[in-house]
């Protein structure tokens, strides 16, 4: 689950997933991060990727740039809140708070999207003999 922290005026999104992972699932199955929604299911509604720089998120979707300095190595995007108010968490929450909750939905999705793609890259190098 996707999560946001605070501190002084960055705005740090953390997502679940490693960037690597996500870059991945961007090589792989590029359509698994989009997030489809609308009357009919159709329609586009958030998309996940990866970019280069500080990364950004808004209602149409998510790009994460940079990773967690921890051992899990999560993709992050990095903001600033200049000219945030006092109340900055409820500001955080007007401002990316639906994004938050779109790119939960899709990040809960990703894992078996990772997991098939493991194993067929698994059955791939299983076929394939070097002599």
């Amino acid at each position: 689950m996707a999560r946001i922290t605070i501190t002084g005026d960055a705005v740090v999104v953390t997502s679940a997933l490693s960037l690597d992972s996500i870059r991945t699932i961007e090589k792989y199955r590029p359509k698994s991060l989009v997030l489809m929604g609308g009357d009919d299911g159709k329609e586009q509604i958030f998309k996940l990727g990866t970019t280069t720089g500080t990364g950004s998120i808004n209602q149409y979707g998510a790009s994460f740039a940079g990773e967690s300095h921890d051992d899990a190595k999560s993709a992050t995007i990095t903001m600033l809140a200049e000219g945030a108010p006092d109340d900055i968490k409820s500001w955080a929450a007007e401002k990316i708070g639906v994004s938050i909750i779109n790119l939960n939905k899709l990040e809960a999705l990703l894992p078996a999207v990772l997991d098939e793609i493991v194993a067929e890259k698994f059955a791939v190098m299983e076929n394939i003999t070097v002599v």
